[in-house]
């Protein structure tokens, strides 16, 4: 009977220790996706300042981008197209402590008009860096 109560102790003291652990990553994959529904939200309102307060002031790119040239990418989308439709699907988050990578397929569509003159689907990878407890966005690629 001992040796029950002894393994149910440690069972029940190793649950403790560990839970905070996974809730803790739950709580940063719920702010990340968090975070991609602010820059889904901010893209189709053509809100520039909500989207780059996303944006960590070191971001760099792939393709050598840096925080301005986003901007200006954006500026010019937001340019082109009035009305922009942003659909985000099957986003795998990665955590490691205060970086975080995550996968995305991506759906945007664009026009002048109601109908969309252009749609195109990307596989979009971002990271994320977490910054005195808010994630932002520090780097993205898309195919």
């Amino acid at each position: 009977m001992t040796n029950i109560r002894i393994a149910l102790m440690l069972l029940s003291l190793s649950l403790i220790v560990l839970m905070p652990g996974c809730a803790q990553k739950k709580t940063d994959e719920v702010l990340i996706q968090g975070q991609i529904k602010l820059l889904q939200e901010a893209i189709e309102t053509h809100d520039r300042g909500n989207f780059m307060a996303i944006i960590d002031p070191e971001y760099s790119d792939p393709i050598n981008s840096d925080r301005q040239s986003l901007q200006r990418m954006l500026l010019g989308f937001f340019l082109r197209y009035k009305d922009i439709s942003v659909y985000v699907s099957a986003t795998q988050i990665n955590i490691q402590q205060i970086r975080a990578d995550a996968q995305s397929q991506v759906v945007l569509t664009g026009g002048k008009h109601l109908i969309p003159d252009n749609a195109r689907h990307y596989q979009v990878y971002s990271c994320w860096k977490k910054v005195s407890g808010e994630w932002l966005l520090s780097c993205l690629e898309w195919q």
